[in-house]
C-alpha cells in the first residue's frame, strides 16, 4: 500500500500512524469528556499508537507481505498503555494488509472503508453503548474490554482505496460523499495525500454546517428524536491508502 494522511485539530486529540512499507495503519481519538476532569484526553489514542508503532519496528525482520494480526497488535499496544497507568480512554482501529488480504481490527467509533471503483466494498460499523457513547480502550474498570474489538478481513485489488479515520471524519462525511471524493481523486490521478485532504477538508465544511444533514445530524435523529441538521466539530483525522 501507498499511504498519506491529513490531520486538522480541533481539540488535538486524534493520533494516527501509518508504516505503509509494513503494509499496516491505525488511527485513534481521545475520548474528549476527560477534558472536564482535567486529564489529558489523548494521553490514551497517543499512547496507543505509539504502542503499536514500536509493537511493529522493534519486532524481528519479517519478510515482506509477512502476516500481521491487528487484533493481537491492539490487544499488545492497550496492555502496555494500562501498564503504564496511562490516563483517559481512546477509541482505535488498527489494519494491515498481507498480500491481498486486508485486515482489522477496531474499537469504538474509529473505524474505515474499503472502495472500488468509487463505491464500498467493505465498511466498519461503530460500537456504541449508545448515541454519543462509543466503546473505548481505558485503565479505568469501566472501559471496554479489548475482548469486544471488532475484527474481520477483505480480499482487496490493485486500485481499490483504504480510507481510515476518527469520528470526526465518519460523523460528518457519507460513504457516498467520500466515494465521489474518492473516484475524483482516482480521475483526476491524485496522490494519497491529495485525497486525504479533500475528505479531510470536505469533513471540516460539512462540521461546521446548518443546513444539511450529516451522517451525525441523522443519526440522532433516529436515536434522540432530535431535528436539527448539521455536522459535529471534532478533530479530523484521514488516512488514505491506495492497494498497489
Amino acid at each position: 500500500m501507498v499511504a498519506q494522511a491529513c490531520y486538522l485539530p480541533d481539540h488535538a486529540e486524534d493520533a494516527y500512524f501509518m508504516l505503509a512499507d509494513r503494509g499496516v495503519l491505525g488511527v485513534a481519538d481521545g475520548v474528549g469528556g476527560y477534558r472536564s476532569e482535567g486529564v489529558d484526553a489523548a494521553a490514551f489514542s497517543r499512547a496507543l499508537m505509539r504502542n503499536a508503532i514500536l509493537d511493529v519496528t522493534t519486532a524481528a525482520p519479517a519478510p515482506p507481505g509477512a502476516h500481521i494480526c491487528p487484533r493481537r497488535m491492539l490487544e499488545r499496544a492497550y496492555h502496555k498503555a494500562v501498564a503504564a497507568r496511562t490516563p483517559a480512554a481512546s477509541t482505535a482501529v488498527i489494519l494491515a494488509l498481507a498480500g491481498r488480504t486486508l485486515r482489522w481490527a477496531y474499537i469504538g467509533d474509529s473505524g474505515f472503508a474499503v472502495f472500488r471503483d468509487g463505491r464500498v466494498v467493505v465498511r466498519s460499523q461503530a460500537q456504541q453503548y449508545h448515541f454519543g457513547c462509543p466503546f473505548q480502550l481505558g485503565a479505568e474498570r469501566n472501559s471496554t474490554d479489548i475482548s469486544f474489538a471488532a475484527v474481520g478481513e477483505v480480499q482487496v485489488m490493485e486500485g481499490d482505496v483504504v480510507v481510515a479515520g476518527t469520528d470526526g471524519l465518519l460523523d460528518n462525511v457519507s460513504d457516498e460523499e467520500m466515494g465521489r471524493i474518492v473516484e475524483m481523486g482516482a480521475a483526476m490521478e491524485f496522490s494519497p495525500k491529495n485525497v486525504a485532504e479533500l475528505i479531510a477538508g470536505f469533513a471540516y465544511e460539512a462540521a461546521s454546517c446548518s443546513d444539511r444533514d450529516t451522517p451525525f445530524s441523522v443519526q440522532s435523529r433516529k436515536e434522540t428524536g432530535t431535528t436539527f441538521a448539521g455536522g459535529k466539530p471534532d478533530d479530523i483525522t484521514v488516512v488514505v491508502a491506495f492497494i498497489v
